[in-house]
């Protein structure tokens, strides 16, 4: 990942550089903002050339590690591999 914004408590964009074919340009994009006690966490990975099936196996993993992140915050305890939800993807 290559960080491409940087704002403290608002906004982190990464393009991909390595990785899978199919990430390498696209970008994952975490954009924060209050609301009242709450932070809200918005997050998207963009730029994908076609949907592919791959697309949509990251968007369930990457929810995965949107709920351990949850859990982490206000449990003091998430699900880090190994511990993550095995979603398996054809080789």
């Amino acid at each position: 990942m290559e960080v491409q914004e940087l704002r403290p408590s608002e906004r982190v964009l990464w393009k991909v550089v390595d990785g899978p074919d199919e990430w390498i340009g696209t970008t994952v994009e975490w954009d924060l903002r209050a609301d009242g006690e709450y932070t809200i966490v918005l997050f998207a990975h963009r730029g994908w050339e076609k949907p592919v099936e791959f697309m949509h196996h990251c968007s369930t993993k990457w929810a995965t590690y949107l709920m351990s992140l949850k859990s982490m915050i206000e449990t003091g305890k998430g699900t880090p591999s190994p511990n993550d939800i095995h979603i398996a993807y054809p080789d």
